[in-house]
């Protein structure tokens, strides 16, 4: 009988210590999942961070695109119009008979169309073309307003 007793309280003390053993290893995992928990959360708040500035990113390139597309619409009229003007006349021809004159108007229009990619690259205006003097090459740089479009 006091075998049995002995062989009890060492079940009981094996059970007791096998338990608090389980107890112990779950408060482990318990506590690397919070850490993983965490982790995790962060990570999900800086993907949100990186979309949300993807999208700020995305708006600015589509604005940005916009405004090169009007530009390039501007500039594309600009060149059909100096297509027609120069259409109307033979500058082989011109340049045969009035050579000092046709040098004239091609050194003027280099010098207004070189002043055209100035202005379209960010160069501000000038004081003449400020005071309604639009360059003949890139009339659409102009508005009512005197202002670059």
């Amino acid at each position: 009988m006091f075998q049995l007793k002995i062989a009890l309280l060492i079940i009981m003390l094996a059970g007791a210590g096998g338990g608090y053993l389980y107890v112990n290893k779950l408060q482990k995992d318990n506590a690397i999942l919070k850490t993983n928990q965490i982790k995790l959360e962060t990570a999900v708040e800086e993907s949100n961070q990186v979309i949300e500035q993807q999208t700020k990113d995305l708006k600015q390139i589509r604005t940005t695109l916009k405004t090169i597309d009007e530009q390039n619409a501007k500039l594309k009229a600009d060149r059909d119009s100096l297509n027609n003007r120069l259409s109307k006349h033979d500058i082989g021809n011109l340049a045969e008979n009035k050579p000092g004159l046709v040098e004239k108007i091609i050194n003027k229009a280099s010098n207004s169309a070189t002043r055209c990619m100035e202005i379209a690259s960010g160069s501000p205006l000038t004081e003449g073309e400020l005071n309604d003097t639009p360059n003949r090459e890139c009339p659409s740089f102009w508005s009512n307003s005197n202002t670059v479009k």
